[in-house]
């Protein structure tokens, strides 16, 4: 697989088709991160396509210090408290007491099987922070210091709330009944 890094500088030199493999890459995880914030899927859909349009407007934004993800990810997490914000102008809500809504999602495609639809459940049991690690953790496959620079917390901060969440995880499925290992 070709390193985001690269096929960004690719597409700075103007090849549409390596920011066409970026958006490919990374649109569904966008999508589902986002909708950790808000309670419909539209909007995150929407809110994802204008992260990849303001990137490919201002592809000078992106600062190669910070790993593609990461970068695409706080400006999803940016975008979604914006709008957020802009809904609730009267109203102040916390993005960390929104819940997910049921309905048919990209969460519910990858948890198609019985054993993932009782781990889905137990992570939607889980603490809005808790989630959020463990969703960027094992669904997206982020570095521990990858989503400390997406929740603007510590390294050592997110580790703990990974282990937690793990800790909490299991307690979640044992009581369910199911078996977990961490």
């Amino acid at each position: 697989m070709i390193p985001d890094k690269t096929l960004y500088k690719a597409f700075l030199e103007g090849d549409i088709s390596a920011f066409e493999e970026l958006v490919i890459r990374y649109r569904y995880n966008l999508v589902y991160f986002i909708l950790q914030f808000l309670k419909d899927y539209h909007s995150s859909e929407d809110i994802a396509q204008e992260v990849f349009a303001y990137i490919y407007l201002h592809p000078d934004k992106y600062s190669s210090e910070y790993e593609f993800k990461t970068y695409l990810f706080m400006l999803g997490k940016r975008r979604a408290i914006d709008y957020i914000r802009k809904l609730n102008r009267t109203k102040v809500t916390s993005i960390e007491d929104l819940q997910l809504e049921d309905v048919r999602t990209l969460e519910e495609i990858i948890y198609s099987n019985e054993d993932s639809i009782a781990l889905k459940k137990a992570v939607k049991e889980l603490k809005p922070e808790y989630r959020k690690v463990v969703v960027l953790q094992y669904l997206n496959g982020f570095s521990l210091a990858e989503i400390a620079g997406v929740m603007d917390k510590s390294v050592g901060s997110v580790k703990v709330i990974s282990h937690r969440a793990k800790l909490k995880l299991k307690e979640i499925l044992e009581k369910g009944g199911w078996s977990y290992e961490i």
